[in-house]
């Protein structure tokens, strides 16, 4: 796998430990600060394929950055990204060929530059940091056939796990946090009453919102349904627009808290 060296300011929220984020999933990737001295050492010992820099907070004394870079392997490439206006206070390190920089950077120009560098396939790599990125629900039913017609309706939307009970519902949980649980009320074993209730007594996932499935459909049923405070209920078996509906508007509620 090939080794990027990231370089930036690292003491804000749009930093480069974002641009790590993604990249890490197919990249080996070392967070490193704006300072020569420490990237002198960092190429040292890392020995990167790359270095990508967020240049937006350089400043004109900051020089000495691409100058350890170039001192270490003329032949390393560099991308930076950044403002145009503050590629234009180093423009002359960019006549060599060895920097390339991306003004309006997004996560596509990003990956497809240095797919470009080291001559990999972009689309692949995007498709896979576009599902990493969807909402993941978790379906709950012991009704296979239902488990897949849950998964064709949801899935071109969100990542979607299926599980079969209670045990593999915490079991994926663990595995990778849900946003949203899909839970069959009346499960056989542990039903879903008690599933609830030992999803809300785990504090990592008490605050997942949680929608019952019912086959029941009767005023009682539902009011017991009700009773236990889900996120919202539908009878069996839903319908594809109203659940993705539901889902949206519950995800929506969650960004405006």
């Amino acid at each position: 796998m090939r080794k990027i060296l990231i370089v930036g300011d690292f003491s804000n929220s749009d930093s480069p430990s974002d641009v790590n984020s993604f990249l890490a999933q197919h990249f080996h990737t070392q967070l490193c600060t704006s300072s020569a001295k420490i990237i002198k050492s960092m190429l040292k010992l890392y020995s990167p394929d790359l270095v990508l820099m967020d240049i937006d907070d350089f400043e004109a004394d900051q020089a000495d950055i691409y100058e350890a870079i170039s001192e270490y392997n003329k032949d390393l490439p560099v991308i930076t990204f950044g403002r145009e206006l503050k590629k234009q206070m180093f423009i002359s390190y960019y006549y060599s060929g060895q920097c390339k920089h991306i003004p309006q950077p997004s996560r596509e120009i990003i990956i497809r530059e240095i797919c470009k560098e080291f001559s990999m396939n972009a689309d692949a790599i995007l498709n896979a940091v576009i599902e990493t990125d969807k909402r993941h629900i978790i379906v709950v039913d012991d009704n296979p056939v239902l488990l897949r017609n849950m998964r064709n309706m949801l899935q071109d939307k969100y990542r979607v796990t299926l599980a079969t009970s209670a045990a593999q519902c915490m079991k994926a949980m663990g595995t990778d946090k849900p946003d949203l649980i899909i839970l069959d009320y009346e499960m056989p074993v542990v039903d879903g009453k008690q599933t609830l209730e030992m999803i809300r007594a785990e504090e990592d996932y008490k605050d997942v919102p949680v929608i019952f499935l019912t086959g029941i459909a009767d005023k009682e049923h539902v009011d017991a349904v009700l009773d236990l405070k889900p996120a919202g209920y539908f009878v069996k078996p839903p319908m594809q627009t109203k659940i993705i509906n539901a889902i949206e508007n519950i995800f929506l509620k969650q960004s405006n808290t």
